[in-house]
């Protein structure tokens, strides 16, 4: 596990997907993305990409110890673990100290299964990541 200094400071960083074209979000497919720290390259993170007409998944963690950070969740219902309830709305994941695989999580008014850019964009701008030669959904 980290400080929760630590992951805020990691969270914070920028990052910058690690590839030389476009990135094509698929459908129906799960794609990891390294995306690395601008700051500082040695620092690496993967993104997890998965979308359907029902579904989008998205979720940022460390490269070398696979630690969760920020993960969107669609599921309506999530119990946190002091016992406040999210019911009906899509929800987001943030690392908290002592509390491992991203337990804890806040309701969300951006996610929208029509509307995956936008909710890829949102989710870019809370991790702040970018593909710095843009992104595109598949068109099949």
């Amino acid at each position: 596990m980290i400080t929760q200094q630590q992951a805020d400071a990691l969270i914070a960083m920028a990052k910058e997907a690690d590839r030389d074209d476009v990135f094509v979000w698929e459908i129906n497919q799960s794609q990891n993305e390294t995306m690395e720290a601008v700051e500082n390259r040695k620092i690496q993170f993967v993104l997890s990409l998965k979308r359907s007409p029902y579904r989008i998944r998205l979720h940022c963690r460390t490269r070398d110890r696979d630690i969760g950070l920020v993960r969107v969740d669609d599921s309506l219902h999530h119990i946190n673990p002091d016992g406040t309830e999210i019911r009906n709305q899509p929800h987001i994941h943030i690392y908290r100290e002592g509390y491992p695989d991203l337990v804890w999580a806040e309701p969300i008014d951006w996610y929208d299964v029509h509307n995956p850019m936008a909710t890829l964009q949102r989710f870019l701008d809370e991790i702040r990541g970018r593909f710095p030669n843009g992104y595109q959904l598949s068109l099949l």
